[in-house]
């Protein structure tokens, strides 16, 4: 059991909590392969930095950085939702087009990559 640390910058301050913001780090940027690498790719659908909500600490305000911790089990939920849960929309919708379509390969392609899509887009909006 281990815990990450990374740091954060407060840019909003409201009555009980506080907005930070997230830049997104990728050394997928310099490597040659990022078109057509898995991680390159998801690296460039979430890039650039993400703010949230936390709950106002004392003393905190705005333009401060602030730390905050992670742990080994929440990390491995964020990347199973990264990597497992478009893998899963894939062959579920490919799955259920077999259903519905047993006869229609394309159709079933085609429900499989929109499955697919739908949950990458899903993941974007969820994941801010």
């Amino acid at each position: 059991f281990w815990i990450m640390r990374e740091d954060f910058e407060v840019i909003e301050i409201s009555s009980n909590s506080m907005t930070l913001k997230a830049n997104r780090q990728s050394s997928c940027n310099v490597c040659a392969s990022k078109g057509v690498c898995g991680t390159g790719i998801l690296s460039g659908l979430f890039s650039g930095y993400s703010l949230f909500k936390k709950p106002l600490k004392n003393g905190v305000k705005e333009g401060d950085i602030v730390t905050l911790e992670i742990s080994s089990k929440e990390l491995f939920f964020r990347a199973m939702q990264l990597y497992l849960f478009p893998i899963l929309g894939l062959f579920g919708g490919a799955y259920l087009s077999e259903l519905l379509f047993p006869l229609n390969d394309i159709v079933q392609a085609l429900m499989g990559l929109s499955a697919f899509l739908l949950v990458l887009l899903l993941l974007r909006v969820l994941i801010k």
